[in-house]
């Protein structure tokens, strides 16, 4: 059962109250008896809707520092957007509280390094919020790659579109900053990590947000891709295609669906119990594990970087072990 959501989840800071938090977190953190316990934010209007939301008992500043220093918090969640990171994580980091964060850790590679570096010398957990690889869909699709019932996996190809995600007025949306939330499903359902990454951009890019790309992952037994369209005209999606020596998946994870094309049939949907985002099992997943350590976030790191890098270039890009 996953409904138990105590210990680690109390005692809760929130950074940042926008409609992240508002839609994810919030309705299952609001079930649990004085979870929440304070809230900083920028502006006073959104202070404003917070106490609407969350009522009188809540410590309510600007000043995300008066946050940190109240020694009633236990737990920071993060949720700004991508250039305030780096900052705000140095002194949470300072500040020695435990963190649930939104990728990526800064801006570019050399600061995350320095944020991770300090995190493993912290006693202190700080864990990415990664909550679609805690899907069971994940879990399933993984199943098929490694008990091979439908033989070798030659292939994953993902396909995302968003509406209204990008471009942003004078932010940029890159291929480092969106990717780790997609490629570590990837990761997940093939049980290691790329060696090597192709990313290709548009042609003529409208903004300089990179709204759109394809990208390629060499995961040394098969091969992964990923194409995103962050200004897409369709409804949100997120379509994972595995090809088997014996058969095809096709795997709706908003809807939480699994089709299995085997022998030129179409094999009856398979309907996996999963609630899209999944915040559910992510935050089941901190609730229920102990000792974290910072690789994963590491090895996304490393992965974005090289990325990005290949984005800029058109060429492969060996990621950094």
């Amino acid at each position: 059962m996953i409904d138990n959501l105590n210990m680690k989840l109390q005692n809760i800071g929130l950074i940042g109250f926008g409609s992240w938090i508002e839609s994810a977190y919030l309705p299952l953190l609001n079930s649990k008896t004085n979870a929440i316990k304070a809230i900083a934010a920028r502006t006073e209007s959104t202070l404003i809707k917070a106490k609407k939301i969350l009522g009188n008992n809540c410590f309510y500043t600007n000043d995300y520092k008066k946050l940190l220093n109240k020694p009633d918090i236990d737990l920071v969640i993060l949720c700004v957007p991508d250039e305030l990171h780096e900052k705000i994580m140095k002194d949470i980091i300072n500040s020695k509280k435990n963190c649930i964060f939104e990728m990526p850790l800064s801006e570019n590679i050399n600061s995350s390094k320095e944020l991770i570096t300090l995190m493993d010398k912290s006693e202190n957990f700080f864990i990415p919020n990664l909550e679609t690889s805690q899907l069971p869909i994940i879990k399933k699709l993984s199943d098929f790659k490694n008990k091979k019932s439908l033989g070798n996996l030659l292939n994953i190809h993902m396909v995302m579109n968003a509406p209204n995600w990008g471009p942003t007025p004078n932010l940029t949306k890159s291929v480092y900053s969106i990717s780790p939330w997609y490629i570590d499903p990837l990761n997940k359902i093939s049980g290691n990590l790329p060696t090597r990454v192709l990313s290709i951009g548009e042609k003529s890019p409208k903004s300089f947000s990179e709204s759109r790309a394809n990208i390629i992952l060499d995961y040394n037994t098969h091969w992964a891709s990923w194409n995103f369209n962050i200004e897409s005209s369709k409804e949100w999606e997120v379509i994972i295609t595995m090809t088997f020596e014996n058969s095809e998946i096709i795997a709706d994870l908003v809807n939480s669906e699994i089709t299995i094309y085997k022998n030129e049939k179409k094999l009856p949907k398979i309907k996996i119990e999963s609630i899209w985002p999944g915040m559910k099992y992510f935050l089941s997943y901190v609730e229920n594990t102990d000792n974290f350590n910072n690789q994963n976030t590491k090895d996304l790191m490393n992965i974005s970087h090289a990325l990005q890098l290949s984005n800029n270039s058109n060429n492969w890009q060996s990621i950094e072990i």
